[in-house]
């Protein structure tokens, strides 16, 4: 509409008029540029914005998910080692039983001990 009032302008000699309108149709192409450009730049930081609150919220459901598993592979560690301690203090038992039955109450004596015992006994008479 602008271009056209310019163009009918230059058609009817009137330069000065048409000038006016030609600076008019820049200003507001450089006000539609710059308002497009805000326009932009806020629509690229909004989403910015939001993909960094989105991987805040990611993070720390990450954490808490590590957390509740740490928490529960301890606790099951826990749970093993007392079954652990468990079965060797009933291993222990058992083999000390086991070896208490095998074993003889009565000794022999070697034959090494038994040879010093022969010697010291033909020393003192």
């Amino acid at each position: 509409m602008l271009e056209d009032h310019r163009i009918t302008c230059e058609k009817e000699g009137k330069y000065v008029e048409a000038e006016m309108a030609k600076n008019r149709v820049s200003e507001l192409k450089q006000q539609d540029y710059d308002r497009r450009l805000q326009e932009l730049i806020f629509n690229q930081t909004q989403q910015r914005e939001e993909c960094e609150q989105a991987h805040i919220k990611q993070y720390q459901e990450f954490n808490q998910q590590w957390d509740e598993d740490l928490l529960q592979t301890q606790k099951e560690d826990g749970q093993a080692l007392a079954e652990l301690e468990n079965r060797h203090a009933l291993e222990i038992e058992t083999n000390r039983n086991m070896l208490e039955e095998k074993l003889p109450l009565t000794f022999k004596f070697s034959a090494e001990l038994l040879n010093q015992q022969r010697i010291q006994d033909s020393l003192a008479k």
